[in-house]
């Protein structure tokens, strides 16, 4: 009884920040995307959106503490061997390089280009973390095997936005080949990043 007990408390924990972590970056992204759309940064700013920015950024800062404490519980929840430990470890330093650059940068102590690259190395490492934990927990019976696909599915979407934006830098400038390459990175990418949160959620109402 107090096993079964003790199973449906981790259970609940880690339906809970899961969800915290998924809703928090669900609502980070929209702020990204409305302030890409209504601020228009690339063309001509419109000044009335730009707090928007700062609201996409204090939400990453805000979400680091669901997402490391989600990564933590479901890493435990599944009885994890070392090297999905030392993933875990990884990305949760990761998640919180991200809060610490971030409020560097809104302090102006550190630029965009620096909370970019950080983003984007923590971002591959979660992800990663999410298709290796995603494995585990559906050989423990903890997650559907649809979970476990699926994030391998993001991983692999986001190499090959890597892979095809790298090649498009190397394409002549201007040329068609670049522009598509550019689309398919793009396109991937920002699948990938829309689905995450969509990952974490689905992570909050599957768990068993």
């Amino acid at each position: 009884m107090d096993i079964a007990i003790d199973r449906a408390a981790g259970t609940e924990q880690v339906r809970i920040w899961a969800g915290l972590q998924g809703f928090v970056s669900l609502a980070a992204l929209v702020a990204l995307i409305l302030f890409f759309v209504l601020a228009t940064p690339f063309s001509t700013p419109q000044s009335r959106w730009s707090w928007l920015g700062p609201v996409n950024d204090w939400l990453a800062v805000i979400g680091a503490l669901p997402w490391i404490v989600a990564m933590v519980l479901l890493a435990r929840y599944v009885v994890a061997g070392p090297w999905l430990w030392a993933l875990t470890v990884v990305a949760c330093l990761g998640a919180a390089a991200i809060a610490i650059v971030t409020l560097l940068m809104l302090a102006g102590l550190a630029d965009l280009q620096a909370q970019s690259v950080v983003a984007v190395v923590a971002t591959v490492v979660a992800f990663a973390w999410s298709a290796v934990a995603a494995g585990v927990a559906r050989d423990a019976g903890v997650l559907p095997g649809w979970l476990a696909v699926l994030a391998i599915a993001l991983l692999a979407a986001l190499v090959a936005c890597a892979i095809a934006g790298g090649i498009g830098f190397l394409a002549a400038d201007g040329s068609a080949v670049r522009t598509v390459l550019f689309g398919v990175a793009v396109v991937l990418g920002g699948l990938a990043w829309i689905a995450f949160p969509v990952w974490w959620l689905a992570v909050a109402s599957t768990v068993t």
